[in-house]
């Protein structure tokens, strides 16, 4: 019976590290955006959200090197040690601490509700005639000053590409659906992205 917990919990492990190795692998390649755990709703950077990652980071270290340096095989322990919880304690209330003198002075909260961001015109729509275009798509600029010009936008299609799109410059794009139609209810994502602003997508269904 201790021989089957040492094989699962082996077992159990070397999943855990393939699916670590596996969010790594996005993070370097970009389909995985840090930026976006350690910054502000507005986009700045943010020391307090950047150590509260890195202090979650070491705390799922510890509490893995315990469980796999468990005497008989890879096995949670019947106590956990004290300093796990001690560096859990000192992450959150260094946080709390953090967040609670940010906002204590009215500058702390001031344009801080919501980033800026692009949202696509239609959101959601239903192409029928296969082989042909759509109306076209707008990029619309959200929670940004009055007048703000439009930045240089870059459209793609995510991947299973079905169709094409052809940008019109300055905020536009034109959706042409696939010459054959890969199955009935199938869902195509068309993205809109520009330096500083949050992402704006928009989500064609295929009939």
């Amino acid at each position: 019976m201790s021989n089957l917990v040492t094989v699962i919990g082996w077992t159990l492990c070397g999943m855990l590290i393939l699916l670590e190795l596996a969010i790594v692998s996005l993070i370097f390649t970009g389909k995985i955006d840090l930026r976006r755990l350690i910054s502000e709703p507005t986009g700045d950077a943010s020391m307090s959200r950047f150590q509260f990652m890195i202090f979650t980071f070491v705390i799922a270290l510890s509490l893995f090197l315990v469980i796999a340096g468990h005497k008989d095989g890879p096995g949670f322990p019947d106590n956990i040690p004290s300093g796990i919880f001690a560096l859990l304690g000192i992450s959150g209330s260094s946080y709390l601490v953090s967040k609670g003198i940010q906002y204590s002075d009215p500058e702390g909260i001031k344009d801080r509700t919501r980033m800026a961001a692009l949202q696509i015109s239609p959101a959601t729509f239903t192409q029928t005639a296969v082989g042909g275009p759509v109306p076209l798509l707008t990029a619309n600029l959200v929670n940004v000053p009055a007048g703000t010009p439009t930045p240089a936008l870059t459209w793609s299609l995510e991947a299973p590409a079905h169709g094409t799109i052809t940008p019109v410059p300055p905020n536009q794009v034109q959706y042409t659906a696939p010459a054959a139609s890969p199955g009935a209810g199938t869902k195509v994502t068309i993205r809109v992205k520009a330096a500083g602003f949050e992402d704006g997508t928009a989500v064609v269904t295929l009939a």
